[in-house]
């Protein structure tokens, strides 16, 4: 015949309600007694404690397996109300839990030395469970919008508060007719280790509900770091993309400085020896530009280079790339642009700086450019060859008249 061995029963609830206590422990490096998580941990540990002094309270003074074990489970159901009304945002006062560990002691002192009866400690334990389960129960009810996982614990508290009631009725009707709840029989046996079974889950079903809130938290913190990862990015994408336009910028023109300017020429040009591609440069000078200082002022030299500038972007292509070299000078690559393209491209801009208006360059005078157009060939090994090419067509053209256009 199958005897239930309830001893042993409890010995494991208590056990598994301590291995609930590490668990939540684990969720909490510090602050233990500030979360509910804290709380929860507290009562998971006193209850498997208690069950632990009940599967051995012959091993024990007779007083800490009557009193203390107890009162230690009534230490747990304060412990789970507590941690709930911190989920909850509930209000709620210590001085009651006080009350009621004071009013369990009393209780099992009177039950243990003034009327010793098992029966009314079982009935007096049971109460509590019921007292405890029911009202944390109706915090949750009472508090919509809480973690879905509320609902999963709202269901054990209901079953565990309605079992401790009709344990605590099956007491009042049976009598007392037993001195040790390890010598009641199975059905007295059974109904002990439901109890402990029932507050267990409950400690373990909070452990549940902590845990899918820390996992919320940490999903919570996880988008906050993608956040700040994409405003970050965003930040240094454009910092990184100013700090290129001042590397590759004339900070008067807004145009390629010489630095960039010869970067992608090389470029263009090992482009064009590889895949046997046309390129062509045209430099620039602005004719008598050291007169026009002196004569108006380094202020309209500088609007004059801007205007210039602008009329050298506006005739480049989107291929193109216009550059100031250095002072007065300026450059246009070319790629995939032919000897004659070239050249006919350097006489409109010739033309386009010639009309520039005075009310737009600020100079009181006509404004001329003098061009020098090189084209590449296979004597050109590399970019310095072709510029310095385009360089020497620019002298021609400055000792032959300036505001004219020279091939190299």
């Amino acid at each position: 015949m199958f005897t239930f061995d309830v001893a042993t029963a409890t010995s494991l609830i208590g056990f598994l309600s301590i291995l609930i206590a590490c668990a939540f422990r684990g969720l909490h490096d510090r602050a233990l007694a500030t979360t509910p998580g804290g709380q929860w941990a507290i009562s998971a540990f006193t209850g498997g404690v208690a069950a632990l002094i009940t599967a051995s309270a012959p091993s024990f003074p007779h007083f800490v397996g009557t009193i203390v074990d107890n009162t230690l489970t009534v230490v747990s159901l304060a412990f789970i109300h507590r941690g709930t009304a911190m989920l909850a945002g509930t209000r709620y006062n210590d001085r009651v839990y006080l009350a009621c560990v004071a009013l369990a002691v009393a209780g099992f002192t009177w039950f243990t030395y003034g009327y010793p009866s098992l029966y009314c400690r079982i009935g007096l334990v049971s109460a509590f469970r019921g007292l405890f389960y029911g009202a944390t129960l109706v915090m949750l009810l009472n508090r919509p919008g809480l973690p879905a996982g509320t609902r999963h614990l709202s269901d054990i508290l209901a079953l565990a508060a309605a079992w401790s009631l009709v344990r605590l009725a099956s007491i009042i009707m049976s009598g007392d007719h037993v001195t040790n709840f390890l010598e009641g029989g199975a059905t007295f046996a059974v109904m002990f280790a439901v109890s402990g079974i029932l507050h267990m889950l409950v400690n373990a079903f909070q452990f549940r509900l902590e845990s899918e809130q820390v996992r919320d938290d940490l999903a919570a913190h996880a988008g906050h770091l993608e956040e700040k990862r994409d405003m970050l990015q965003a930040v240094v994408t454009e910092r990184t993309a100013e700090l290129t336009r001042l590397a590759t910028t004339d900070s008067l023109t807004g145009i390629a400085n010489r630095r960039h300017f010869i970067d992608r020429g090389r470029q263009e040009l090992e482009r064009a020896v590889r895949y046997n591609l046309p390129m062509a440069i045209l430099v620039l000078d602005i004719d008598h530009f050291k007169q026009i200082n002196d004569s108006f002022g380094h202020p309209a030299g500088d609007r004059l280079l801007q205007v210039v500038a602008q009329a050298c972007q506006s005739s480049a292509r989107h291929i193109d790339l216009a550059g100031r070299l250095g002072g007065e000078e300026f450059s246009l690559l070319m790629p995939e642009t032919s000897a004659i393209a070239a050249n006919l491209a350097a006489e409109r801009l010739r033309r386009a700086i010639a009309n520039i208006a005075p009310a737009q360059s600020g100079v009181l005078r006509p404004i001329t450019a003098s061009f020098g157009v090189a084209t590449l060939t296979s004597r050109d090994a590399s970019l310095d060859t072709l510029l310095a090419r385009a360089d020497a067509a620019l002298y021609r053209a400055k000792h032959g008249g300036r505001n004219r256009v020279e091939a190299a």
